[in-house]
């Protein structure tokens, strides 16, 4: 069977499709090699990230999600990149989380993570255009790695983050 992603929709997640996020987010962490590469969000933190202006965009083959990107704007939250980064209060609140991004292991390959990260990023830009977007990434994803540097990220920062596992941070300014 060939896929191809022009057979794909893609579109804003909502309330209804909650357990198909956490399911695929769970499909993804039992078909790892590398577990350190993923740190699967919480259920609360996925009811929140659908509440706007955060955002899940998800992909679709037919009714089934096959691979979602999820974009926060945590303001004062101490989630929020910008103080791991030491930023001045003003500038935190001014940054947005591009927070995960998962593709079912049968549609790697076909650019889904590179346009899912386009779409999280555009949103950002129309929410807060002054924004900078900010991501972590494990060092070793050179996959993740790769394609985040692609779209214009930049390593800010390493740090042990999420109870114990070693990330880049990213940071990527967004503007009209």
């Amino acid at each position: 069977m060939t896929i191809s992603k022009e057979n794909l929709t893609m579109r804003t997640c909502t309330m209804e499709d909650l357990d198909s996020i956490l399911e695929l987010q769970e499909r993804i962490c039992a078909g790892m090699n590398e577990p350190d590469w993923f740190v699967a969000t919480s259920r609360e933190e996925n009811t929140l990230f659908l509440t706007p202006p955060n955002t899940i965009i998800g992909v679709y083959d037919g009714n089934k999600l096959i691979a979602f990107g999820s974009l926060v704007f945590p303001g004062m939250d101490s989630s929020n990149l910008g103080w791991d980064l030491e930023w001045p209060t003003e500038k935190v609140l001014h940054c947005a989380t591009l927070d995960t991004i998962v593709v079912d292991s049968n549609y790697r390959g076909l650019g889904l993570q590179r346009t899912l990260i386009q779409l999280c990023v555009k949103h950002a830009r129309e929410i807060m255009p002054d924004c900078t977007v900010l991501t972590t990434i494990c060092p070793d994803n050179i996959y993740s790695l790769r394609n985040g540097l692609a779209e214009g990220f930049e390593i800010l920062m390493r740090k042990i983050k999420y109870t114990g596992v070693d990330r880049y941070i990213l940071g990527l300014k967004v503007s009209d």
